[in-house]
């Protein structure tokens, strides 16, 4: 048996992921509906179509569901990575692809409802680091793919955790406008392509 193989998830697996997802996806349409505080454990248990038991036997807590992460969103950040403009720095288009990803305007988004969640409850301060390393896992997976390197190449790993921290220090300051976010997230990514070094008081 090949060592891929191996590793493939078994049936139970592939039914305990597929699950998760409904429930997460379940969350995140009702959250969409009425706002992430409203939506009750039972109203998703609901819509996904399984038990409260079930519901506990994947998620600890109701904003557990709204953060919850799964290969799919790995793939789906790394693509966009991927397919940005050749033109650009992997970097810079880590820090577009994620923009993309987390600041998507519509109403009702995943990304929208995650960030109200973390927004109004601090508490989930420790999943939101859990979710930002696994954002991180799937930045390197884009950028490993785009440069042709290895995913624990250093200048890989070194370029990922650039990406996410630049994204999340240029998107903290409260009340900035789409055309400022914009504006913001240039300058950064232009302060990256450049190095530090070329940075002047």
């Amino acid at each position: 048996m090949t060592e891929s193989r191996r590793q493939e998830p078994s049936r139970r697996e592939y039914r305990k992921r597929a699950t998760a997802a409904r429930l997460r996806d379940s969350a995140t349409r009702l959250a969409g509906g009425q706002g992430a505080d409203r939506v009750t454990i039972d109203e998703i248990c609901a819509d996904a179509g399984v038990s409260r038991r079930t519901f506990f036997n994947h998620f600890a807590t109701k904003d557990e569901v709204f953060l919850a992460w799964d290969a799919s969103d790995d793939a789906y950040i790394a693509g966009l990575i991927v397919d940005r403009p050749r033109s650009e720095s992997a970097v810079r288009a880590a820090v577009w692809a994620m923009t993309t990803t987390a600041f998507a305007p519509e109403p009702g988004s995943r990304a929208t409802v995650v960030r109200e969640v973390m927004a109004n409850h601090p508490d989930v301060a420790a999943q939101a680091t859990q979710l930002t390393r696994k954002v991180v896992r799937a930045v390197e997976a884009g950028i490993a793919e785009r440069l042709g390197l290895p995913v624990d190449a250093h200048i890989v790993r070194l370029g990922a955790v650039t990406a996410v921290a630049a994204l999340t220090v240029t998107m903290n300051p409260t009340g900035t406008g789409e055309a400022e976010r914009g504006r913001l997230l240039e300058e950064t990514c232009r302060i990256l392509d450049q190095g530090f070094m070329g940075v002047r008081p």
